[in-house]
């Protein structure tokens, strides 16, 4: 990623689309490899879980997550958008849990 941070937009008429379109690349890989560490520790909670005959689902656990990032989020993800992308992320996790292989 570049340096500096591209800002706002409009600050920099001087920064080009593609510029800011490869920066952002750049972060969604960046955010996919970190899903995919999550995952594998979550696969591994799932092998614990499993050794301890303890449920997969644990919906009270989901809900701290959830309520723990609505609390550091400053935005400008919205409330209901950071729990859409989390839901979606805890159920992948739930998934790879369910199985003994690694997450594709």
């Amino acid at each position: 990623m570049p340096k500096s941070s591209p800002g706002k937009p409009g600050d920099n008429p001087n920064v080009d689309i593609s510029a800011l379109r490869l920066a952002i690349n750049e972060i969604d890989e960046k955010i996919m490899d970190l899903i995919n560490r999550r995952l594998l520790l979550a696969q591994q909670i799932g092998a614990v879980k499993k050794q301890g005959g303890i449920q997969i689902t644990d919906r009270k656990r989901e809900k701290e997550i959830i309520e723990r990032l609505l609390q550091k989020n400053d935005g400008p993800l919205g409330d209901d958008g950071l729990r859409h992308i989390f839901a979606a992320i805890i159920a992948q996790g739930r998934n790879v849990q369910k199985t003994d292989r690694k997450p594709k």
